[in-house]
């Protein structure tokens, strides 16, 4: 109970418990409409999940999907240009406008200003008529409201930051709300071959996401790919909530999905985001089997990224004798979470 206590006050997910509900026939769809669009590919890792996360999914808003900056780059970076950050924004708390801004001053860097990059953000979120009136067979989180009732969402920034972005709900914001939250992919390249992948069903529909870049290397442009990913802290009602532990299952539907690599002209895959790994940090089977995985960190900051612990991770598969290093900013942004930035080298 204290440490239900404790996660319930320390992290916004938590709070998010789901309405209770009865288990869905057969009269339940398996399909929702926002997994239709013709331009992300779907999968769903546990088809026994798939009517249940149906419920979630229909209560939500279709992906927005932005392929390519507003203004084109004048070039393809190489891997030492490109940055990566894995940030859990905390919905409308988190200055997104901010961290941009530094990052490409160079203030996070050491002084030297950032033109390329990629964020992959957890918990952003959508307001308005995209997202669809609640019907009482769905499901819903509880609503974490904003303290700005008038603070960016996704569609702000789309509009605002003239970047590539891809944005994923995973559940409602609340019933009485229309409003939906999940991860986004938001970058100055390209992003191609979007992918959205629903992990194993523990309490909350979760969707990790994907897409890649270009980048330059001494043999011509290859792709990098990148995966968006924010795990379940707690378990189910049925385990109390702290009796097992889904976030180990949850990496293994990510990897089992990277054993198959989508490009012949691959650089490599980064891996980031929120773990929650709220029990034991960096000590949870989760991280081991992400590290196990990742064979090109050259360095890791292991400090703790939230009151909870370590929570929010970068990993890496590189490919060209590249290899990458790990920084937490000494900021958070608005956010209850520090940014984690990746840099590469070789």
């Amino acid at each position: 109970m204290i440490a239900l206590t404790l996660l319930s006050a320390c992290t916004a997910t938590s709070l998010a418990v789901a309405r209770p509900s009865t288990a869905p026939d057969s009269s339940v769809p398996a399909t929702c409409a926002a997994r239709t669009s013709p331009t992300i590919q779907w999968r769903v890792s546990d088809e026994a999940d798939a009517r249940e996360l149906s419920r979630w999914c229909r209560a939500v808003g279709a992906p927005v999907y932005v392929g390519a900056p507003a203004v084109p780059g004048t070039k393809i970076p190489s891997l030492d240009e490109l940055v990566t950050v894995s940030w859990n924004a905390h919905l409308a708390e988190g200055e997104l406008r901010d961290l941009i801004a530094k990052l490409r001053s160079g203030a996070l860097t050491n002084g030297r200003p950032v033109s390329h990059f990629v964020l992959l953000v957890q918990e952003l979120y959508r307001r308005g008529d995209e997202v669809p009136a609640f019907d009482t067979g769905d499901r819903s989180a509880f609503a974490i409201r904003p303290r700005d009732p008038k603070a960016f969402d996704i569609d702000d920034y789309a509009s605002a930051l003239g970047l590539s972005m891809l944005y994923v709900p995973s559940m409602r914001n609340g019933p009485e709300l229309r409003e939906d939250r999940g991860n986004a992919i938001i970058s100055t390249e390209p992003l191609l071959d979007p992918f959205a992948l629903e992990l194993p069903l523990a309490r909350q529909r979760r969707v990790a996401l994907g897409a890649a870049v270009q980048v330059q290397t001494i043999d011509g442009p290859k792709r990098l790919e990148l995966i968006d990913a924010h795990l379940e802290p707690l378990s189910s009602p049925k385990t109390l909530w702290v009796f097992k532990n889904p976030r180990a299952g949850q990496v293994r539907a990510i990897l089992d999905v990277l054993e198959t690599p989508r490009y012949a002209d691959v650089a490599g895959v980064v891996l980031g985001g929120d773990f929650n790994t709220v029990r034991s940090g960096a000590d949870e089977d989760a991280y081991h089997l992400a590290r196990a995985w990742s064979n090109s960190l050259a360095s890791e900051d292991a400090r703790n990224t939230h009151m909870m612990g370590r929570l929010d991770y970068l990993f890496f598969r590189l490919n060209g004798g590249w290899t990458a290093s790990t920084q937490r900013l000494d900021e958070r942004f608005g956010s209850d979470h520090y940014p984690v930035i990746g840099t590469f080298s070789r």
